[in-house]
């Protein structure tokens, strides 16, 4: 059996590289012949390399251009090594029509490849529009609209793409409301695919002496996030280590990160603090203490993950007095946590495979 994925997999964005990996790979596991269309958008192209002009808007010299076409550049080495892509890449949408019949299964997923409010707008390549229903079985795994929160002008365009999905599964509630209210249709929540498959052969510990706090962050901190975290560094006297984003706190910044490089120093981490959804879920798969500075446009999905787990505490309050902060903070029972994870694990990859298989049995996988 033949399965394309479609999603979002050539931006410079860890979380969005390892949801693309976890999911090939899981399925690569459980026996099938399967890869990433590797489908790019002129659009997303634009937007994500316009930090490599050596010019600023403001026509200043962009200093960090090397730093991120060098990490950009480690997250298409590690594509091409460690995942399966298509030998044909795509810029066009009407180009994947050349591929509308290949795929035996076609799914579309994970990450919020179905938000309607970013700067992609609507694409119904994302909605497998090239493939017809007829000769191919359309999935979603753990798709999400972000934080779309109506389908507006669209809405008759994209329930009419997705009535021709066999399963729908999403991975928050936001988008399970939309699919059932707007468009009249059953889906299923399951976890992110990251958490489905284990990291130890993509694990580059760091060469680290001191015990860190680890800072992963896509947005500039506020000072209550800046005076919690000397709160907690202080409480077991912990360097600090930031990945992805220069961090003028760190006594270490690693900019240019490699996938391994970035899940060797979650794993070894004292503590996190971190504003992303993939980070707050490598926090949790590692077992780390940690907490979250939940931007707006992300409440919906990391307090969704966070609720469901039990950890709706390890959301940061701006207003929690750092001096407040003591050994407690770094206890967390994630023996509880885990029981609910693992149970989610199994369920979720049992509605994955049952939702490949024409057969409605999933009861073994690896």
């Amino acid at each position: 059996m033949k399965i394309g994925i479609m999603t979002f997999h050539h931006i410079d964005n860890y979380g969005a590289t390892l949801q693309a990996y976890a999911l090939w790979s899981f399925l690569r596991d459980q026996g099938y012949e399967v890869e990433i269309i590797d489908y790019r958008p002129y659009k997303a192209i634009r937007y994500y390399t316009k930090g490599f002009s050596p010019i600023t808007e403001n026509f200043r010299i962009n200093l960090k251009v090397f730093t991120n076409i060098l990490r950009s550049w480690k997250m298409r080495k590690f594509l091409l090594s460690h995942i399966k892509l298509s030998t044909k890449k795509f810029y066009l949408k009407k180009a994947l029509q050349q591929v509308s019949t290949k795929y035996d299964v076609i799914i579309c997923g994970s990450d919020q490849i179905w938000c309607l409010d970013s700067f992609r707008g609507f694409n119904s390549a994302f909605f497998l529009d090239f493939a017809s229903n007829k000769t191919t079985r359309k999935v979603s795994y753990a798709a999400s609209f972000g934080h779309t929160k109506t389908l507006g002008s669209n809405r008759d365009k994209v329930c009419k793409l997705i009535e021709q999905f066999q399963t729908i599964l999403v991975r928050d509630s936001n988008s399970l409301q939309i699919i059932k209210n707007q468009c009249n249709r059953e889906a299923k929540k399951v976890l992110d695919p990251t958490f489905l498959i284990q990291y130890d052969t993509i694990n580059q510990a760091p060469q680290l002496k001191d015990n860190y706090l680890l800072i992963y962050n896509q947005a500039p901190l506020k000072q209550s996030e800046i005076d919690f975290i000397k709160s907690v560094v202080r409480v077991r006297n912990l360097n600090i280590v930031a990945v992805g984003k220069y961090n003028k706190l760190a006594q270490i910044n690693v900019e240019t990160a490699s996938l391994k490089e970035w899940i060797g120093l979650y794993s070894q981490a004292s503590y996190i603090v971190t504003n992303t959804y993939h980070g707050t879920i490598f926090s949790i798969i590692f077992k780390k203490p940690f907490n979250v500075f939940i931007a707006g446009n992300k409440i919906n999905k990391i307090n969704d993950l966070l609720e469901d787990l039990g950890l709706e505490n390890r959301i940061f309050l701006a207003d929690l007095k750092p001096q407040l902060v003591s050994e407690q903070i770094f206890d967390i029972d994630y023996d509880s946590v885990f029981k609910i994870l693992e149970s989610k694990i199994r369920e979720s990859k049992k509605y994955l495979l049952e939702a490949i298989m024409q057969e409605q049995k999933a009861d073994s996988f690896k």
